[in-house]
């Protein structure tokens, strides 16, 4: 009897390993399949995924990851692929053990998958720099284990809804550059949110949240919001009553009053302008000292000069070094960020350091592509020559630069300003080809 149990518990154990087997087989051709029609809905030709090969995994299918076991499919990354057209339901939604998703920078449209709430695994969203349009689906706030949501740069509409709370774990949220109106809810409850972007939605209003007041003013830029960390939202005053009046006059201002009031007006601008002048002239009779005083601190002030270390092409290692950047008051020392701090922080030193290429040459000055320590992330950085702006000219040029939303511009990050060097630090777009090469694209070219 004992013997028999024995060969029983084997078998039972085989058949559960089968069925077991058969299932993951089955899970990795619903990823296949579900991978294989999203190509053909965005991809084309700018996924040459093979189905001959037995398994999208280990490289096989590019931008394509996979469990270490092989059984499903846990990443898809697919930025700057010049894919365009819906994202079908029945694609990404069928993929339920996704945990990484990045579509960024193509030309994606139509709106959010309704089924996304079917990649229950998801933890990192990326699906800024598209097309995209329509408002954010229900499905989106049942992932529970989102950490990371970037839908900035599309033209997302509606409210931003309190429902973001439930997702507890979200540490980043960007939703600038879109068609957002309404107001911030109050209610909006996200303990672990480090990073935060609501900028240049021109319909959002109100005040910001108590919730929200720790995060920095650009994260509110080009928006009616108020309240910290902004100006405090203007309160409008009750109309104060007006005094009664006298039973000759009713309401109405004596003669006596008004002459006054006049008089003292009159008073008050023969001062102002008498004031104005003789600060102007004191500032004429000093301006020549001030000059000479401020040329020669100038002269004696020692600082570390600037260097960029550029790898060229040929593997020749050129470095270039600019003069010392200006005193204080002249111009600042570190990255300006442009909507928001990055995902991995990093300043001037740290992309100072970064490996680089020249990618290109032109009159405004030189680009490289630049790549951080381990990697990632990696960024274009265009070195401005023959700029004669002021630091204050060269601001307000940025932000109109950051402003500008297009699906065929890349994403301006950040920005270096001092007497001798200007630097723009873009999104680095993967595959995207120059400016002519996507003018003349022949995409459409009709069949024979």
């Amino acid at each position: 009897m004992a013997s028999s149990g024995r060969r029983r518990d084997v078998l039972l154990l085989l058949l559960l390993l089968v069925l077991v087997a058969r299932a993951a087989a089955a899970d990795m051709a619903g990823d296949r399949a579900a991978l294989l029609a999203l190509r053909d809905a965005v991809g084309g030709r700018h996924l040459p995924w093979d189905p001959s090969a037995p398994t999208p995994c280990g490289g096989a299918w590019r931008g394509v990851g996979c469990s270490a076991s092989g059984d499903r499919v846990t990443e898809l990354r697919l930025p700057g692929k010049s894919l365009r057209g819906a994202v079908p339901v029945g694609t990404v939604g069928n993929l339920t053990a996704l945990r990484t998703l990045s579509l960024r920078m193509n030309a994606i449209s139509g709106g959010i998958p309704a089924d996304i709430g079917g990649c229950v695994q998801l933890r990192s969203l990326n699906l800024s720099g598209n097309r995209l349009a329509g408002g954010l689906p229900e499905g989106l706030f049942s992932l529970a284990l989102l950490e990371k949501v970037d839908l900035s740069g599309n033209r997302l509409t509606g409210g931003v809804s309190p429902e973001f709370s439930r997702l507890a774990s979200l540490t980043t949220l960007n939703l600038d550059r879109n068609g957002f109106d309404g107001t911030l809810p109050g209610n909006l409850t996200l303990p672990n949110l480090a990073r935060f972007n609501v900028s240049y939605n021109g319909q959002l209003g109100g005040a910001v949240p108590a919730s929200l007041a720790g995060m920095p003013a650009s994260a509110f830029l080009g928006t009616s919001l108020c309240g910290a960390p902004l100006a405090p939202c203007a309160n409008p005053s009750p109309t104060p009553p007006s005094p009664p009046g006298d039973s000759k006059g009713g309401g109405k201002l004596s003669r006596g009053a008004i002459i006054g009031i006049v008089l003292g007006a009159v008073a008050a601008l023969v001062v102002a302008l008498t004031v104005g002048f003789l600060a102007c002239f004191r500032r004429r009779a000093t301006a020549p000292r001030s000059r000479s005083t401020a040329a020669a601190a100038a002269a004696h002030d020692v600082a570390e000069p600037i260097t960029v270390t550029v790898a060229r092409t040929d593997m020749d290692a050129a470095v270039k070094q600019s003069h010392s950047p200006p005193p204080p008051g002249e111009g600042s020392t570190k990255l300006v960020f442009v909507g928001g701090a990055p995902e991995r922080p990093y300043d001037l030193d740290t992309l100072l350091r970064a490996s680089a290429e020249v990618v290109g040459k032109g009159a405004a000055g030189t680009t490289y592509r630049a790549t951080l320590d381990g990697g990632e992330p990696v960024l274009a950085v265009k070195r401005l020559r023959e700029v004669s702006l002021s630091e204050r000219e060269f601001r307000d040029r940025v932000a109109a630069i950051g402003a500008v939303s297009h699906d065929s511009l890349p994403r301006l990050l950040a920005y270096f300003y001092s007497r001798e060097e200007k630097l723009l630090v873009y999104e680095f777009v993967v595959g995207a080809g120059s400016l002519a090469a996507l003018l003349h694209e022949s995409i459409y070219k009709p069949e024979k």
